[in-house]
């Protein structure tokens, strides 16, 4: 994979127009654009939004910046900005409406990063402090701690805008109103079964409508995507590495496309001080389950060859990748054992672990591994589209989850590593080292002084073993061979869910 992760762009006062690839015309919407999803819609409130299934909400907002699909970054709802310290400028469009004809300006943006802030679930909204209109199209962002990943989270659901009005609306999860070019239409939509997107009256381009409806099935099963996409139910699904992604790269007239910008599957210790698993607390128990693990075994048998080995949270083209934390917790059962017995554990121990459908194989293999060397994991089967939320919380002692690879490292310290880290329901205190660290990360804005702090970083997070990382795996999309070779179907970066705006469809 080459370097494509370049980190987030900090030019100042840049101001780009649309990318070549938005620029497909359209006199009247042809068609429509079928996929499958492999997460259940939870909500459709971008500011309460966690996890997967990010693709149910793309048609119907728009984001301040987006990302393209070699990973810069543009201006999309905004024109151009300045970021200088800890500010950040946005200059917005001044042609554009929300569905419900609400006016878009920095009045509705205000709205919206504040409403963010205040319910405090997006990470990428975490070290904002405030926004505010300095002109009616204008806003000024002012963070209370550095963020160089602001930009990048202003590309997701942090930057996505909702009307001022729907913003107060009791049922915004499934009434959502932004300003894309779709709306979502929820009287062709069956619950739990599929989301119908139909053209938006109001959009700010129309020629960049070219659907008459998009589908979003609801298909968490690998089988039933398979499905779905062999019977041409849907034209194109997400997939994680799965039995089912290797028949539909070898079936004729699909194809699997691999891109970068894919996603670390590992496991989170958050009780490493052991309130609920007093075995946790120590550092020998956690780095031996990090030996336990047979990751070319897991890779070739449970992914099937469609992942890869890890060691840490990013692949091997990323810029803050350190070669010599590879390998560094090789299969070693023996080992794992050894320190078992050293910590007091040599008849091991107990501990659940949650799980989702998609994940169920995988848990299934590492508990495996661990009841080789003594440790007893028992998996608890939650409600799809809920792993994330639940692993916020103090109801498991650990948890497994992924880690996208676009990711700003210095989100590591948002998510698991800071104190208040999301994923740090327990509230653990960083080491004084990792904590410096963290800081002199976070002041750092050149990619070639911020690379050799995150290797460091990754040293110690590899030494404390509270996240063990188990696999790599490149974004997956299975498609037909139409959408495959259709120009006007594009992704963003490290997403698997396409650029709606010019995309075009036969009937």
């Amino acid at each position: 994979m080459n370097k494509w992760i370049k980190g987030t762009i900090l030019s100042v006062g840049i101001t780009i127009g649309f990318s070549s690839s938005f620029a497909i015309a359209a006199d009247t919407p042809l068609g429509k654009f079928r996929m499958a999803e492999e997460v259940k819609l939870i909500t459709l409130d971008p500011h309460n939004h966690t996890g997967g299934g990010l693709s149910y909400l793309r048609p119907v907002y728009e984001t301040l910046f987006y990302r393209t699909p070699d990973a810069r970054i543009e201006p999309l709802l905004a024109t151009s900005y300045k970021l200088e310290g800890m500010t950040l400028e946005i200059t917005l469009r001044e042609d554009v409406k929300f569905s419900d004809g609400e006016p878009f300006n920095a009045k509705a943006v205000v709205a919206n990063i504040t409403r963010g802030i205040e319910l405090g679930v997006l990470a990428g909204l975490k070290p904002v402090e405030k926004a505010e209109a300095v002109g009616d199209f204008k806003v000024l962002i002012t963070l209370k701690a550095p963020s160089p990943s602001l930009l990048l989270d202003l590309t997701g659901n942090s930057g996505m805008m909702v009307s001022p009005i729907a913003l107060q609306a009791p049922a915004l999860d499934r009434n959502p109103v932004g300003t894309g070019p779709y709306v979502y239409n929820a009287e062709m939509s069956r619950e739990g079964e599929v989301r119908i997107y139909t053209p938006n009256p109001n959009y700010w381009e129309p020629a960049q409508i070219g659907l008459e409806s998009i589908e979003i099935w609801e298909i968490p099963d690998n089988t039933a995507r398979l499905n779905a996409i062999t019977t041409g139910q849907v034209d194109i699904g997400k997939w994680l590495s799965s039995p089912q992604a290797v028949i539909l790269d070898k079936t004729p007239g699909l194809t699997l496309i691999k891109r970068p910008g894919g996603s670390t599957y590992h496991l989170v210790i958050s009780d490493r001080e052991g309130t609920k698993v007093p075995a946790f607390a120590d550092k020998r128990v956690r780095q031996a389950m990090n030996y336990a693990i047979d990751r070319e075994a897991f890779a070739a048998a449970v992914q099937f060859g469609l992942s890869v080995p890890a060691f840490q949270p990013v692949d091997s083209g990323h810029w803050s990748y350190n070669t010599a934390v590879d390998g560094r917790f090789a299969y070693n059962p023996d080992k794992a054992r050894e320190l078992l017995a050293e910590a007091g554990y040599a008849d091991g121990f107990t501990f659940t672990m949650p799980s989702i459908p998609v994940f169920s194989a995988r848990l299934e293999a590492v508990a495996g591994f661990f009841q080789d060397v003594g440790i007893t994991m028992n998996i608890d089967p939650i409600e799809p589209g809920t792993l994330a939320r639940r692993s916020r919380t103090t109801d498991y002692a650990a948890t497994n989850l992924v880690w996208r690879h676009l990711a700003d490292p210095s989100l590591l310290t948002t998510y698991y590593i800071g104190e208040s880290g999301i994923f740090n329901p327990f509230k653990v205190k960083p080491s004084d080292k990792l904590s410096k660290l963290v800081v002199d990360g976070l002041a750092a804005k050149e990619i070639d002084q911020r690379a050799p702090i995150y290797s460091q970083v990754f040293e110690q997070l590899a030494d404390g073993s509270y996240l063990i990382y188990i696999t790599a795996t490149p974004l997956l999309v299975g498609t037909t061979d139409e959408v495959a070779n259709n120009p006007t179907v594009n992704f963003r970066a490290g997403e698997s869910s396409p650029y709606w705006r010019g995309l075009r469809m036969s009937e």
